[in-house]
């Protein structure tokens, strides 16, 4: 038996983490001129934001195969 699915717009614990992914991959609050340590030749925050949007992409895969209603009602019925 399968739920149903609703639009993700109306939940709000999803707009809460995209909201707290969006502030990691947003470099604001990394001190000006930061570049120490460098991992690899590449400063620490590079990773950070990197590792950020691939938690963001992860997570938009997650909501829209999980939590998005692909078909519409009448298709579903006709199945």
């Amino acid at each position: 038996m399968n739920k149903p699915k609703k639009e993700p717009v109306k939940n709000g614990k999803i707009w809460i983490v995209f909201g707290l992914l969006l502030a990691v991959i947003t470099p604001w609050y990394f001190p000006t001129g930061s570049y120490k340590p460098l991992i690899f030749g590449i400063p620490y925050w590079a990773f950070i934001i990197i590792g950020g949007s691939f938690l963001l992409s992860a997570f938009v895969t997650y909501v829209l195969k999980n939590h998005w209603q692909l078909e519409e009602d009448d298709e579903e019925e006709a199945k």
